[in-house]
């Protein structure tokens, strides 16, 4: 039986995904305690850039939505790639802050142009019946792409310094963005002459289910209580777990003096942790209320960050238990996220809201980047931050058993 081709396109998009955010917002933090040792920036400052991503991304995503509706998808992909690319292609030779700031912008231009929602809107033109488990697929690249690539980085990090390691993960993930563009993803199926799903006419391809047409209006979404307190929740995780993605590796390496190798050891423990909490809660979502599986991971994150609390520099083995439950709640919190807001949100302007939430949540995570890096320069430690984040996700807990109350309330 032949296999249907939006099954290769998927495998082009995952590729390209693992590889985007893989390296750009998973690995490269792998390398902040390099930066800071040769150049002598601070914490706040060697994570700036990458706050500043999030914040210009947000900001370019809304206007290359425009072009996915008026160009080809694909093409467009393309030339995010290539901005990718260029940016890896000059990071290894960076002699100053301005510099990686500028890399940093080029990152945000390709993310906005070649990241989830590009990879998304082409993944909808495909599947239709089984877009469920082909977006459960393509969501899981990004954290084995966090996986893997420190493990590649490892030895020519240890033995050659990270200006090679960095060239060789670069060159590693541009060929794969690169080939899977150009050899496997396609705009939609009409180009192949195919069908959505594979079904091979379009009086079997519309017994296809639909996505609901029901569902909140964004005017109406707003204009309910439930909105903002899942905005408030899911902007809080995303402050305490983006923030921890950019500042962990400088805590683990400069503050608890763990060496590069095992730096690259916790931190793919830390990404294949987070693959097992996607999957793990993903699937328990569909057999109890996604809002019980959802406070789940919120407990995780609290429980990891209590024991980084305890960790010390004659006790790093810690440290392996914080990324593995960490990892859990990190990997949880993003799924969990995702099928909420699709709970009480899908419909026809599901986007929308999914876009305004997503900015909101894109800023959230700014400001915990920079927030960290402040404390971490004021104080000399980030211990008080890690109680700030504890607080944080301990409200975001209590905000989502609000809702579980209120889920409860309006089942009976």
């Amino acid at each position: 039986m032949k296999i249907f081709y939006g099954w290769w396109v998927l495998l082009g998009l995952f590729l390209i995904y693992s590889a985007n955010n893989g390296i750009i917002i998973y690995t490269l933090p792998l390398f902040y305690p390099e930066l800071i040792d040769e150049f002598g920036w601070n914490a706040e400052e060697v994570t700036r850039p990458a706050a500043l991503l999030l914040i210009v991304a947000a900001l370019i995503v809304p206007f290359a939505g425009v072009l996915f509706d008026r160009y080809s998808t694909r093409l467009i992909m393309i030339l995010g790639i290539l901005a990718l690319v260029a940016g890896l292609g000059f990071y290894p030779s960076i002699t100053s802050l301005g510099q990686l700031t500028a890399i940093y912008m080029m990152f945000a231009l390709g993310l906005a142009l070649c990241g989830l929602v590009p990879n998304m809107l082409i993944l909808t033109r495909w599947f239709r019946r089984y877009r469920g488990r082909a977006a459960g697929l393509l969501l899981m690249g990004s954290t084995i792409g966090g996986a893997v690539f420190p493990l590649f980085a490892r030895e020519t990090l240890v033995t050659q310094g990270w200006r090679q390691a960095v060239l060789m993960i670069a060159i590693v993930g541009s060929v794969m963005m690169i080939g899977a563009a150009l050899f496997l993803v396609r705009n939609r199926p009409a180009e192949m002459g195919l069908e959505v799903d594979g079904f091979a006419s379009d009086n079997e391809s519309d017994t296809i289910p639909e996505t609901g047409s029901s569902g909140p209006t964004l005017k109406q979404a707003v204009k309910k209580p439930v909105f903002y307190i899942l905005a408030l929740v899911t902007a809080s995780l995303w402050f305490t777990t983006f923030a921890m993605l950019q500042h962990q590796s400088i805590f683990i390496a400069k503050d608890l003096e763990v060496d590069s190798a095992r730096l690259t050891l916790i931190f793919s423990l830390f990404f294949w942790f987070a693959i097992i909490g996607k999957l793990t809660l993903s699937w328990l979502s569909d057999k109890f209320n996604k809002l019980s599986i959802m406070m789940t991971a919120v407990l995780s994150l609290i429980l990891g960050l209590l024991l980084l609390r305890t960790v010390s520099a004659d006790n790093t083995l810690a440290l392996y238990g914080y990324a593995a439950i960490f990892g859990i709640g990190f990997g949880g919190t993003f799924s969990m996220i995702q099928l909420v807001l699709a709970e009480y949100f899908s419909g026809a302007s599901y986007g929308k809201i999914l876009a305004l939430i997503t900015m909101v949540d894109s800023l959230a995570g700014s400001a915990g980047v920079n927030y960290l890096g402040q404390v971490r320069v004021a104080q000399g430690s980030y211990l008080p931050a890690f109680d700030l984040l504890i607080v944080v996700c301990a409200v975001s807990a209590i905000l989502v058993m609000v809702l579980i109350m209120f889920y409860n309330n309006r089942q009976k």
